[in-house]
């Protein structure tokens, strides 16, 4: 954790609204330009839009590079290059851990410290302490939690075991449920929350599917706990997400800094990614009708889709990301003579830049469902339904109509064959339909060793091997001696147990 506490730039306004008298306001003992507390209103929403920009900016980058959803171009040494093939250095990983542990938790943990009365704050700030502490350890493994969050109290906090922060997660996450339950709140958020906007139900839904994608991960590490628990949650009645509508997502705007930070990298560094052949080849094996909308076609106006791979010669004769990422189209998109799209003011200016980073979806939620009926109950028939439910989520947010849909369900829907080959189709049309969720693809390779991606070949990989977590932050190992360097990236974070 840094040496300092970092206070978020959208807060500072905020902080003339402490200053309640004019005889506080005049105490000449008191500077007012170096204030000590902040609204619990304006803190959340700090929280909230970080993140949204968390996991559309570097937590996306790494794991998408490293699952093949995005392929890195522009040249040797550009990072997305080096990236794709497994060179991740500790130095890389400094903002990604600052945005964790010098912003989002820090914020979360003080709206939680601040909203004595009002339990509405206090339970959206624990969901998302747990949502984001899950994210630290599914990175790194083990991660200062019982010494950490302390500011200048301790500034060197201990690393604690990973599973054992797992288990602080769920407690946090069924505090969090409790609290935004309460009949009474004295504050309750609205519109200042930027994911759901104060919907308590929507967040009490989140929470309890989110609770089943933890409890998942257990499946191969303790299938017994990961069973029971889910079977139980299932079993209890609670609100689940129920359509695209209770989708943990960041919703951006069509203006100048406010647009998604895939969108933003895409304008900021021109020709970095593009669509990777794995996930194109994949997707036009099965003419999935998504690619219209996940990918510009190339060349332009052929209605065919070319990815990038690793080693790649530089080129830009590939299709890009396309409106599922980045946003409607404004304006047509201008090809050039050889039916690139080339990314220059003009086509970058042509998407509005505010699609929703998504975190995670309804489609995912049902893909949890069938393998949760596939896995622990042997449940054919109940699997094949969220399968189906799953695949249709992810259609109708891409945008396919209703017979593009129905087609595609009727050709690639039923799940067939072992029940290794069923969860091979789960996963693989999950990974398809979490383009553009940061980690979680990753997360279900490491769990399940699905979808069945190649390693980036020997001759040009950074390492032999695809990496199983990512190295700590050479600012922390440099400052904390309580943090050591792992000696490689093949360190396993304890739910990844598959051989």
């Amino acid at each position: 954790m840094k040496k300092y506490k970092y206070l978020t730039a959208g807060l500072a306004a905020a902080f003339m609204l402490t200053f309640s008298s004019c005889d506080e306001f005049l105490d000449v003992n008191v500077n007012p330009n170096s204030p000590t507390a902040a609204p619990i209103q304006q803190v959340l929403t700090s929280a909230t839009v970080n993140t949204g920009f968390r996991n559309g900016s570097d937590l996306h980058r790494f794991t998408s590079l490293v699952m093949q959803q995005f392929s890195g171009q522009a040249g040797p040494t550009i990072q997305t290059r080096e990236y794709q093939r497994y060179l991740i250095q500790p130095s890389d990983l400094n903002n990604l851990y600052n945005a964790f542990f010098a912003v989002a938790l820090p914020d979360l943990e003080y709206v939680i410290n601040n909203s004595q009365g009002s339990p509405h704050y206090t339970g959206i700030a624990k969901i998302m302490k747990g949502y984001t502490y899950s994210q630290t350890v599914d990175v790194w493994g083990d991660v200062p939690f019982t010494e950490a969050l302390q500011g200048t109290q301790n500034t060197t906090p201990a690393l604690d075991d990973d599973a054992n922060v797992y288990k602080e997660v769920l407690r946090l996450i069924d505090e969090g449920t409790t609290d935004i339950k309460a009949a009474t709140s004295v504050l309750s958020p609205g519109n200042n929350e930027t994911i759901y906007r104060g919907d308590r139900l929507k967040w009490e839904k989140f929470a309890n599917s989110l609770k089943l994608r933890l409890f998942l991960r257990y499946s191969e590490s303790d299938p017994a706990f990961a069973k029971a628990q889910m079977d139980a949650l299932i079993a209890s009645g609670a609100p689940f997400m129920s359509s695209n509508a209770d989708n943990f997502q960041m919703t951006f705007v069509d203006a100048t800094a406010s647009q998604n930070p895939i969108h933003q990298f895409e304008v900021s560094r021109l020709n970095y990614t593009f669509a990777n052949k794995y996930l194109v080849d994949l997707m036009n094996s099965k003419a999935d009708p998504r690619r219209s909308t996940y990918f510009t076609d190339f060349p332009f106006g052929s209605g065919q889709y070319v990815g990038a791979a690793a080693g790649d010669a530089e080129s830009t004769s590939y299709s890009r990301m396309h409106t599922y990422l980045r946003g409607p189209l404004k304006t047509a998109l201008v090809p050039d003579a050889q039916g690139r799209v080339p990314a220059n003011a003009a086509n970058n200016g042509a998407y509005t830049g505010d699609a929703p980073i998504r975190m995670f979806t309804f489609a995912e939620y049902n893909f949890i469902r069938a393998e949760h009926a596939l896995r622990f109950s042997n449940d054919v028939a109940t699997a094949t339904t969220f399968f189906q439910a799953g695949i249709n989520a992810s259609m109708a947010a891409a945008n396919v109509p209703a017979a593009q849909q129905l087609a595609y369900v009727t050709a690639n829907g039923t799940l067939t064959g072992s029940t290794a080959e069923m969860l091979r189709q789960i996963i693989t049309e999950k990974y398809i339909a979490n383009y553009g969720v940061a980690l979680e693809p990753w997360n279900d390779w490491r769990r399940t060793g699905y979808p069945a991606i190649t390693p980036v070949p020997t001759s040009i990989a950074a390492t032999d091997y695809i990496p199983r977590s990512l190295y700590y932050p050479e600012a922390e190992t440099n400052t904390n001696p309580n943090i050591k360097q792992k000696p490689d990236m093949k360190v396993r974070i304890f739910w990844d147990t598959r051989q």
